[in-house]
């Protein structure tokens, strides 16, 4: 089981180090109506990173593999796919990057987070962690791996928590933390905040690259 948590690592923190929902959560935890909406925000993350990664679990388990070997093609072959999406991505994360000088340009829905009620903020945590195509990906290519593996229910139960615990860990720590203590965080929340805006696109050409290869390699290792 611990090998197979490791090779799910990569995906997890991959999930966990999402720029924009970041600036998101944080915006979120600053506003006026933080607490609430706050929380809504990291209700619809939670969701939003369990229900791929298990439905996907539960379907591996019937996809057709070779027998007399531990190859998995039709896993592989998905994971190979996901893996080339992710570095298609990164290239053209790399040609949107803002130029020097230029303030980065930032999806339509920041600008209403300031005023984000619950419902509103539990659908935004939701789509940005089940529909982005690097969080869809990765939480896809897990589910592959955690349903591949020869393991009973407990085991792929306590597999998929330890996944969830960190692919959320990020967003426990803004929100939960902020919510504590959003007075003496304040400043750094902004800071971060800032830092997030200007160089997500950096931020997410990186990460696209490096888990896309992650998973190129997993597929690979498939056959």
């Amino acid at each position: 089981m611990g090998s197979i948590i490791g090779d799910i690592l990569a995906s997890a923190l991959g999930i966990a180090l999402s720029p924009i929902p970041l600036l998101a959560a944080i915006t979120l935890v600053l506003s006026p109506r933080g607490n609430a909406a706050g929380l809504g925000f990291l209700g619809g993350w939670l969701l939003g990173v369990i229900v791929p990664v298990l439905v996907v679990t539960t379907l591996a388990g019937l996809l057709p593999e070779s027998t007399g070997d531990a190859s998995r093609p039709v896993g592989g072959t998905i994971l190979l796919l996901l893996g080339g999406l992710l570095v298609y991505l990164a290239l053209g994360e790399w040609r949107l990057r803002p130029q020097p000088g230029k303030a980065p340009v930032l999806p339509p829905w920041v600008a209403a987070l300031e005023s984000m009620t619950v419902p509103q903020g539990l659908a935004l945590g939701f789509g940005l962690a089940a529909l982005a195509p690097k969080n869809l990906a990765l939480g896809v290519g897990a589910g592959l791996t955690v349903g591949g593996a020869d393991f009973q229910l407990r085991e792929v139960m306590l597999v998929l928590l330890v996944f969830v615990l960190l692919a959320a860990s990020s967003m426990l720590v803004v929100v939960v933390g902020g919510m504590a203590a959003v007075e003496a965080w304040r400043r750094s929340l902004v800071q971060l905040r800032d830092w997030l805006g200007r160089n997500s696109a950096t931020v997410l050409t990186v990460l696209y690259l490096v888990l896309g290869v992650t998973l190129v390699g997993a597929g690979i290792s498939a056959y």
